[in-house]
């Protein structure tokens, strides 16, 4: 297809061009943009895991990755330290939660814990 556009601008020039448009295929369906749901975690995923448990108040104190690990062992999900190290770390990032060292005593902890 070809498509010809003038333009005018301000001070009375005109600009003219032509341009050729090839068909790539058929037309694709429009989807429902309101009933698809855009997250940055997959669905299922363990920062999604991680996510319900802030849903859930579970980090409104620290938790360790060890305490992490044993309430979600509890929902029947199984994960080692290694395995929870990068979805944490991306969590951090989007300022969902807090890395810090420091105790509810005031002292300091020698082991990372995530707090909302």
């Amino acid at each position: 297809m070809k498509i010809k556009i003038t333009l005018l601008d301000d001070d009375g020039s005109e600009y003219e061009c032509e341009a050729f448009l090839n068909k790539i295929g058929k037309p694709q369906k429009s989807k429902n943009i309101q009933s698809v749901e855009k997250t940055w975690y997959k669905k299922g995923s363990t920062i999604e895991k991680i996510i319900k448990l802030i849903d859930e108040e579970f980090f409104h104190t620290p938790r360790s990755i060890n305490e992490i690990i044993q309430k979600l062992a509890e929902k029947d999900y199984h994960f080692k330290a290694p395995d929870l190290t990068l979805p944490l770390r991306n969590i951090v990032r989007k300022d969902m939660l807090k890395k810090v060292k420091d105790l509810p005593d005031g002292t300091k902890s020698k082991v990372w814990r995530y707090v909302r």
